[in-house]
């Protein structure tokens, strides 16, 4: 197969990966009050369910660089589709202990996706860098917003939370037939010694670039996060239905969807990122105070959270995918910031909901997201300023 092939296949692989790395875990927040009223799952039985997906985020992230180093990129590619998909069908036929079993193993395949696919598209796609990030990040949140739009009616019509899960199994199964090919052919292995590895690590470790991207990568995903697991539950509270409160998680994920792929162009025309970071953190910090202390205008915070939400996380991976000098300083960045990133969000996102159930009220949570929201700003004004991890 030519190289030519070989890129028609990744590319279709890339769509279909995109498409199932958010939903098994978008689709839980409109379910959480099925679980709870029909499965007698308790609040904090949610909570750990809710908030086990991006613990492993952050902890299976620091296993790519070492799966790439043990099989290669494309072999550990495939290894993470088989797990995610074996899990996702697994996790249909028993009960809570099967269910948060594989919900692990499902953030863990997550986990690694995510860190392997910046450096995927830059062996890949050198050139179209932005480009194909703009398209991952749009189909991502395509694909989040309608799990969490259906994930209720499917619910309804299938009779259980299970075919609102179970559906998304299909789409991982294209992603594994399309990768085979890419992951069969065996290409020759750039030599990286181990001397090499340690000392592209230790550059990573050693930049202020790295921490700032740590930072703004992961105060966004605890935004993100916290609002994906538990809005649903606080709209319900206020007296939406549980379609009405899914169909608004639905928008906030939807509304932003031009935006991450328009952003994506913008950002290959700028030196620095630092402005037009502050700029969209500001949108998120504007939606989260809106629906902190205005219930009428909650559609409106929904929107402008949804904009903020979108723009922040394709800056991100293009600051994952830019900053480094190699495409192994690539996947260590990636590993590194994903993997303390979704370490940030899944304490915040756990903290989010237990506040609410000491508190008994959603204020102090809100609160919590606005002060780091604020800390995501200074954060992306340093990571987004024209510097680069140098080489080794």
């Amino acid at each position: 197969m030519n190289s030519k092939r070989i890129g028609i296949f990744t590319l279709v692989a890339l769509i279909f990966i995109s498409l199932i790395l958010r939903p098994p875990v978008a689709a839980i927040g409109p379910l959480v009050p099925e679980l709870t009223s029909r499965d007698g799952l308790s609040l904090l039985q949610v909570g750990v369910l809710t908030s086990i997906s991006v613990v492993c985020f952050g902890l299976g992230a620091f296993a790519g660089p070492w799966l790439v180093k043990l099989l290669g990129l494309d072999k550990a590619m495939m290894a993470v589709l088989l797990a995610l998909t074996g899990a996702m069908a697994l996790r249909l036929v028993g009960g809570f202990p099967l269910l948060l079993s594989c919900t692990v193993v499902i953030g863990l395949a997550i986990a690694i996706g995510n860190v392997l696919i910046p450096t995927v598209v830059r062996e890949q796609f050198p050139k179209r860098i932005e480009l194909i990030t703009g398209v991952y990040v749009t189909l991502l949140a395509i694909s989040a917003s309608l799990a969490a739009t259906i994930a209720v009616p499917i619910s309804n019509w299938s009779g259980s939370w299970r075919g609102s899960l179970g559906i998304w199994i299909i789409p991982a199964v294209l992603a594994i037939l399309f990768w085979w090919p890419v992951a069969a052919i065996k290409k020759a292995k750039s030599k990286i010694t181990s001397e090499t590895h340690s000392a592209e690590r230790k550059a990573v470790l050693k930049s202020p670039i790295t921490w700032a991207i740590v930072g703004f990568f992961g105060f966004q995903s605890t935004g993100f996060y916290a609002v994906l697991n538990w809005l649903p539950s606080l709209l319900v509270e206020r007296g939406l239905s549980e379609v009405e409160a899914g169909g608004l998680l639905g928008l906030t994920t939807f509304v932003g969807v031009p935006t991450a792929f328009l952003i994506s162009l913008v950002i290959k025309r700028l030196k620095s990122l630092s402005l037009i970071s502050v700029i969209v953190s500001g949108l998120t910090l504007t939606g989260l105070s809106i629906i902190w202390l205005s219930h009428e205008y909650v559609v409106l915070g929904c929107i402008v959270m949804g904009f903020g939400f979108a723009a922040t996380f394709p800056l991100s991976l293009t600051m994952i995918g830019t900053r480094a000098s190699t495409a192994s300083q690539t996947t260590q960045l990636s590993a590194l910031s994903q993997g303390w990133g979704y370490l940030i969000a899944a304490t915040g996102t756990f903290l989010f909901g237990e506040l609410r159930r000491e508190t008994g009220s959603w204020d102090v949570s809100l609160s919590m997201l606005v002060i780091m929201t604020l800390v995501q700003i200074y954060s992306g004004y340093l990571a987004g300023r024209n510097r680069y991890i140098p080489g080794e």
